[in-house]
């Protein structure tokens, strides 16, 4: 009762702030378009307007599209079909591109970064970027040809040019003094050079023993309830959630059915008629076999060619078929896993004892047709109109239609694909824009058909104890279990220091594990030890002779005597000395700056409206 009082004496103070933002909209609508005050004040963009903003810069829906409609077109391009996959991954790609694209151009305008038109020329002339060099009008047999190039620098037919120079000053040199800007303090040492050279060119030969968390797990005590309610409260920030969702699916798989391999049997009937009736084989195949490997261009095929090959270089049905013809014969329909074969043996041989055959073949594929399509079509429309009459029900509906359910859980809002089911944005839309107990209209993506029930809502906010003990009580155990190998392997090093052997280690402690005469570059993985930073580093400044550990390793804790160095040559040193600074230098600058942009990403303003759209 007191706070409907309180409510009721602040109702006035309540509408008088509903009439000063409405005659603020009216007031500031005419400044900002027409916007929405309320949108404004609260950060929200209508999502008509745009599909993300990027520190209040609007990525356009239609600009998203087009740029995700030339993502596919490369990939028609490639001649292969699309799937809902390559939607989203063309969504995505899009979508980082122009959040980096935005961060990117904004901060070299922060900077007041330019360039001058004598930049342009310089950079055109002497330092042609790399899109130009790999540009095949400037290539002679996929060499990059100075002297073409050059011509066409200096002798211009018209203003072909123009653009490639407008986006060298506006976007090209600009990046580039961006990322020197960002890297200008960046510094590679000659040691950095020469430890970079020891871990690529220098063997070490090791002895040693591994005492992994494995090997403790049994001496280390499993927390308490207590304990893991403690964990759970300092870290009680770690484990909230944003709203997930909950659906029960019932899918229809596409593919093929009997009628389907029946009908592309029909059409290999069809064919072997055609050929006895004195159709050319390699034209036939041209036109009707599906195997990638005929194509050779958009416009000619290679006939169906297959040429010599011997026994179990194909499969095993094929195989068979072919090596049992005669030279000349045409046999077929064989069924593989592929499909089914029409063969022709065209040539058989010896060679070395073993038999090999020539043969052309053409493929045929089964794969669904529209009529089967339709019949999973119907099938997912009358289970969806059952499921959802209030007569009937979910529940009935699976038992007449004797179907059965997949749970699909903890689906997040910006989620792509559903689990065991694929890219499935149009299921995820679904589970958010309805109530519990809801049923779908059937949906379809390149692999099912499917009928969904929305199951439960998990509302946003923090995960239950329960909901994490068991990832609580992983993590404690698993730092239990380090500390325990660190606290055994040191008291193995004690030994070691008193005389004691890596075999007699191992004697005494069968759970450990015994590495010998193991001969690695630093850069690759030691015999149980794995790769390990820790241990990388302190081999490249030991020497011959050195006990080095006990050092942390992925798995537990490593000690090892370092047997043997291979031999360094210092002229090949100074052969590669100027390689590799390079390469160190373009590995630490492309670190450095996605560092940077990560820095840049994580502090941006970022609204994402794609959930509107798909």
């Amino acid at each position: 009762m007191a706070l409907m009082t309180t409510m009721r004496n602040r109702m006035h103070i309540f509408l008088w702030a509903i009439l000063i933002l409405f005659l603020l909209s009216i007031s500031i609508g005419g400044l900002v378009g027409g916007a929405n005050i309320i949108d404004q004040l609260f950060g929200r963009v209508d999502p008509s307007t745009a599909i993300g903003v990027i520190n209040g810069q609007k990525i356009s829906p239609d600009d998203f599209s087009r740029a995700v409609s030339g993502r596919l077109e490369q990939v028609r391009a490639s001649g292969r079909e699309i799937t809902d996959r390559d939607f989203d991954q063309a969504r995505k790609q899009v979508w980082d591109d122009y959040i980096r694209e935005i961060l990117i151009s904004q901060s070299i305008e922060e900077l007041e970064i330019s360039t001058t038109n004598q930049e342009v020329l310089f950079h055109l002339q002497n330092i042609p970027p790399p899109f130009l060099i790999s540009d095949p009008t400037f290539q002679t047999n996929g060499e990059f040809d100075q002297a073409k190039y050059e011509q066409a620098i200096n002798n211009p037919s018209g203003n072909e040019w123009t653009q490639i120079e407008q986006f060298m000053k506006d976007t090209y040199i600009p990046n580039i003094k961006l990322q020197e800007m960002v890297n200008a303090d960046l510094i590679i040492t000659d040691e950095d050079v020469w430890e970079s050279y020891i871990k690529q060119h220098v063997n070490y030969t090791i002895d040693g023993v591994h005492i992994t968390t494995n090997a403790v797990k049994d001496e280390v005590e499993e927390p308490t309830e207590e304990e893991l309610f403690n964990e759970y409260t300092e870290k009680i920030d770690d484990f909230y959630r944003e709203e997930m969702r909950n659906l029960e699916v019932v899918s229809w798989e596409k593919k093929p059915s009997s009628d389907d391999s029946i009908r592309v049997l029909d059409e290999c009937q069809e064919i072997i008629n055609q050929l006895n009736n004195g159709s050319d084989f390699s034209e036939l195949a041209n036109t009707y076999t599906q195997d990638p490997g005929n194509q050779v261009s958009p416009d000619s095929g290679r006939g169906g060619d297959l040429g010599w090959f011997g026994k179990g270089q194909m499969v095993k049905p094929f195989e068979e078929a072919a090596f049992v013809a005669k030279a000349g014969d045409v046999v077929g329909p064989v069924l593989s896993r592929f499909g089914y074969h029409i063969i022709k043996v065209n040539d058989r041989r010896n060679e070395n004892d073993e038999k090999e055959i020539n043969a052309s073949h053409m493929l045929l594929k089964i794969e669904m047709g529209p009529n089967t399509n339709d019949a999973l079509k119907r099938k997912s429309t009358l289970f969806s109109y059952d499921a959802s009459d209030p007569e009937i029900g979910f529940p009935a509906a699976l038992d007449s239609h004797q179907v059965t359910t997949k749970s699909v859980t903890k689906i997040l809002d910006e989620t792509t694909t559903l689990q065991n089911f694929g890219a499935f944005r149009q299921a995820v839309r679904f589970a958010y824009n309805s109530e519990v107990n809801d049923v779908s209209d059937p949906m379809q993506n390149d692999q099912y058909f499917i009928v969904a029930k929305l199951d439960s809502v998990l509302p946003k906010g923090t995960k239950s104890f329960e909901e994490v003990q068991n990832q609580i009580k992983n993590s404690i155990n698993q730092e239990r279990q380090f500390a325990q190998a660190k606290k055994f392997a040191d008291e193995l090093r004690e030994e070691l220091r008193k005389g004691s052997t890596f075999q007699q280690l191992k004697d005494n402690f069968e759970n450990i594990d015994l590495i010998t005469g193991d001969t690695k570059l630093l850069i690759r993985s030691f015999q149980s030890l794995g790769k390990s930073n820790y241990f990388v580093g302190a081999l490249a400044i030991a020497n011959k002779g050195d006990i080095v550990g006990p050092l942390k390793t992925p798995r537990g804790y490593g000690i090892v005597n370092i047997v043997d160095i291979s031999p360094i040559d210092s002229s090949d040193f100074e052969m590669k000395r100027d390689v590799i600074y390079d390469k160190l230098s373009n590995q630490k600058r492309n670190t450095n700056f996605q560092s940077w942009y990560q820095d840049l990403l994580d502090e941006a303003k970022i609204i994402d409206n794609r959930k509107y759209y798909f």
